[in-house]
């Protein structure tokens, strides 16, 4: 029962994270659908051919992962925290939800780490060759 509370909500969360973008945009004038219109502008924007360098794909990737971490991280608080409130004095409970969240701010402590790390490192070689 769990799982699928769990699956249910993180599903959601992740349509509700995709679709905000285009939800200002589409909702300001009508959607049309000829050349110029809200729609169009917007589809340009995601086509699949551009002229963004390898640099640029790369990084919008690395973002992508960060942000889904982000969401992950968010979701274990929000679970550990619940944990915790409806624990109603259990002990061993209240442990468990520590312990993840714990574990969930040691494991954005080193993603973060991994991330300066490795920015440091690429722009020392990026300035040495350039």
């Amino acid at each position: 029962m769990k799982k699928k509370i769990f699956s249910l909500l993180f599903s959601f969360l992740l349509t509700v994270t995709m679709a905000l973008p285009l939800v200002p945009s589409l909702a300001a004038d009508g959607f049309g659908f000829g050349p110029g219109s809200k729609l169009d502008t917007i589809a340009s924007k995601y086509k699949t051919q551009s002229s963004a360098t390898l640099e640029e794909r790369i990084g919008s990737m690395i973002q992508v992962f960060l942000s889904f971490l982000g969401v992950i991280f968010l979701i274990l608080m929000l679970y550990a925290g619940f944990r915790w409130m409806t624990a109603a004095g259990e002990e061993e409970q209240i442990t468990k939800a520590k312990d993840t969240i714990r574990a969930a701010v040691i494991g954005l402590v080193i993603v973060l780490a991994a991330y300066a790390l490795s920015v440091f490192v690429i722009e020392r070689l990026w300035g040495a060759t350039n």
